[in-house]
């Protein structure tokens, strides 16, 4: 038999909910075959079958909150499916003698059960009932032992476990404690309708509520602001649409902008990691993508060695793949800085929330027609703000600032990143 578990969701996480089990016990599956689909901070993880032949056991439902390294469905050969699980309805009538264990430390659990909890002293020993059902039989017993999570579950929902028979007849699991509770009345609320509704909490909402708000708590940031001529990439955009049939965004322009000046400020590559600043090799660069109800970040990697029209390309490929939910953990939570463009909302300014363990964001806002005097007279200029939130661990105030300062001069002489 193998047992299936739930991968590591990326560097950000290990938490992940359960929102599609696609499979049941007894389905014939093969490698590579989608048995659960989680949902982690960034996106629906599909977990595949790395096993071909017949489920054995699915140990989890929709809804459960899972962690990296939890056992997800068991996959083995048909003839180990008796081995695997039992039915409680179809155990034949026994008496006493052939309920109780061979010995008396020996549990009455098959031996060949990898998923039972650790179980210290002997199980409590069968009698055999009056009734000879064999319902009777199986709810004769005083209690079974259950599954950590199960017992956490049954004290939320104050369901008492010693009065619960498990549907595979050995140990109690979350999904009994969830019929259990699904079969206790509601207490009727004497309180009128309210006057709101809730939003449901999604477990990609939860985990970036609370990174943010770990971000805000643990990382001394600071902010800084510059204003960008944008006519060269106005003309830059505009040239590479007309002679190359390529429709570049300002999003990757300044991603070229940046991996070339960290170049020369190499702590825009840092992450803070295990309470060390690491200063990675290559520029790794996420762009903020909104979907519904969600933020995620994918990331282009390597941006330093890639040039404008591969950078285009990535980008939009990594952008649509976060639109229809099929980013993996390698397409997120590597990138040392982040790009977040409000511009196409209208948004003037703004500032962002550093994206730990990240060494800034960038906060670009919308390009506004300005006047400018030239000496002579005002001249309107396209002028773009990008405010920059540092983590004052990695980044300090004058190196922000000079950072800042050259990513302008690229930025408004284009021609200077093509070296």
């Amino acid at each position: 038999m193998q047992e299936i578990k739930m991968p590591s969701a990326g560097q950000t996480t290990d938490e992940a909910t359960i929102v599609a089990v696609n499979v049941k016990v007894g389905d014939t599956v093969k490698r590579g075959d989608i048995l659960v689909e989680a949902e982690t901070d960034k996106a629906v993880l599909p977990v595949e079958s790395f096993a071909a032949g017949q489920v054995l056991d699915v140990l989890v439902k929709e809804g459960d909150e899972v962690t990296a390294g939890t056992v997800l469905a068991v996959v083995g050969k048909k003839n180990e499916a008796a081995g695997s699980r039992s039915n409680c309805a179809s155990a034949p009538v026994a008496s006493a003698s052939s309920a109780a264990p061979a010995s008396p430390g020996e549990p009455a659990v098959s031996r060949d059960e990898e998923y039972m909890p650790i179980i210290k002293g002997d199980l409590p020993v069968r009698t055999a009932a009056p009734a000879a059902s064999p319902r009777d039989v199986c709810a004769h017993a005083t209690a079974y032992p259950a599954m950590p999570n199960a017992k956490m579950l049954a004290k939320e929902k104050h369901v008492d476990l010693t009065t619960l028979i498990p549907a595979n007849s050995r140990f109690i699991k979350r999904q009994d404690v969830l019929a259990a509770a699904a079969n206790t009345p509601a207490a009727v609320d004497p309180k009128p309708a309210s006057e709101y509704e809730v939003m449901s909490m999604t477990h990609m909402r939860s985990i970036i509520g609370r990174r943010m708000q770990e971000s805000l708590r643990d990382i001394p940031a600071w902010k800084c602001m510059v204003s960008m001529d944008m006519t060269a990439c106005i003309a830059l955009r505009e040239s590479y649409q007309e002679k190359k049939g390529i429709k570049l965004s300002y999003n990757d322009i300044l991603a070229k902008a940046i991996a070339v000046a960290s170049r020369k400020f190499s702590l825009v590559k840092a992450r803070y990691e295990d309470n060390e600043v690491r200063i990675y090799h290559h520029t790794n660069i996420g762009i903020a993508v909104a979907l519904d109800g969600a933020l995620v970040v994918p990331v282009v990697r390597e941006i330093d060695t890639k040039g404008l029209e591969q950078i285009a390309a990535e980008y939009k490929a990594q952008i649509e793949k976060a639109r229809s939910g099929r980013l993996g953990p390698n397409d997120m939570g590597c990138g040392s800085i982040t790009i977040s463009n409000l511009g196409m909302y209208d948004v003037d300014q703004f500032v962002a929330i550093v994206n730990p363990p990240e060494s800034c964001i960038l906060a670009v806002g919308s390009i506004q027609t300005q006047p400018v005097w030239d000496g002579a007279a005002f001249q309107p200029v396209p002028k773009m703000t990008v405010t920059g939130s540092f983590d004052h661990r990695i980044i300090d105030g004058a190196y922000g600032a000079q950072f800042l300062r050259e990513l302008k001069m690229l930025m408004e002489n284009p021609a200077l990143m093509m070296y």
